[in-house]
């Protein structure tokens, strides 16, 4: 049995007007292909869904039944159509973005910001984590996209670069190094050194800055969370190396940011989607701003 959705339409509206030509009317149809759907209905299920005068027509117990069916059915596809066109419409929806802690709280809030005010409906989950975390993520589809640095050659992504970050040293403003212009790495590792955990990904970039300078990594403190290593700096227990992206997170310790050269390290930030899917409409929304934000910020005022 193959009932389709015009089949009830019609259906309900004979049922709800009582007469084959209003219903006709209503539907934009002739009377004789509506009669035809609903003689053709009745054959489908081999019973008579109205009782027919000359005068009017009332629906058969079995009407009665069909209709309270199609009203639950048509109700049901309407809601879903309706559902499906808001999402179509960017009015409703879900994205999950899994960020870097320092785009997290640096880049992301001023896109959200617009973003909200633009697609209110939309609900939006941030998963603030570390590089190898966000990966995870975006590959078993948790998040829709990930902001985080280049993703390993291996693993089956696309990469959208957005913003280059340069990396800096940070101090107390008492400390010997503060009044230079710049730094070099050989400079620094005469001091006790504060870093991030080796799972991170400035961790791994400090490293490597290390060994492309021929010059011993090492640390004095290892921490997770970029206020920690703020407020070791701070109490002068050593300096650090840090993206420029998140010294604004440290304000709060009053540090001095001085430019590390002899190696100038970078490192390349975007966004990171898996290969071949394409992302929701909500998603894409949301990557849209995101984009437009990185464009504007390059942009010199």
């Amino acid at each position: 049995m193959n009932l389709t959705l015009r089949q009830l339409q019609a259906f309900r509206a004979v049922a709800d007007l009582g007469s084959f030509s209003e219903a006709a009317e209503r539907l934009h149809l002739s009377q004789p292909a509506l009669s035809a759907t609903i003689r053709k209905l009745e054959e489908m299920l081999n019973v008579r869904l109205f009782d027919r005068t000359t005068r009017q027509i009332a629906l058969t117990p079995e009407g009665e039944e069909l209709r309270r069916l199609a009203n639950r059915l048509i109700d049901e596809f309407e809601a879903v159509s309706g559902d499906l066109q808001d999402y179509l419409a960017r009015r409703r929806g879900r994205v999950v973005v899994a960020a870097l802690p320092s785009l997290a709280a640096v880049t992301l809030p001023r896109v959200l910001a617009r973003f909200k005010a633009r697609h209110p409906g939309i609900d939006v989950i941030i998963r603030d984590t570390l590089h190898d975390q966000i990966q995870d993520l975006v590959e078993s589809g948790a998040a829709d996209f990930g902001l985080t640095v280049t993703p390993a050659a291996h693993r089956d992504f696309s990469f959208q670069p957005l913003i280059v970050d340069r990396f800096v040293m940070v101090c107390p403003r008492g400390h010997k190094l503060a009044k230079r212009r710049s730094v070099s790495w050989a400079d620094m590792v005469l001091y006790p050194i504060i870093t991030m955990a080796r799972t991170s990904s400035v961790r791994q970039y400090i490293d490597a800055a290390c060994a492309q300078a021929g010059i011993p990594s090492h640390s004095q403190y290892d921490a997770e969370h970029l206020a920690t290593i703020g407020a070791l700096v701070h109490e002068g227990l050593g300096i650090a190396a840090l993206p420029s992206l998140t010294t604004p997170l440290l304000r709060f310790a009053d540090l001095v940011e001085i430019p590390i050269t002899a190696p100038h390290v970078e490192r390349v930030m975007g966004i990171v989607r898996r290969s071949g899917r394409s992302p929701s409409v909500a998603a894409r929304a949301l990557i849209e701003l995101v984009v437009a934000d990185s464009e504007a910020a390059a942009v010199p005022a």
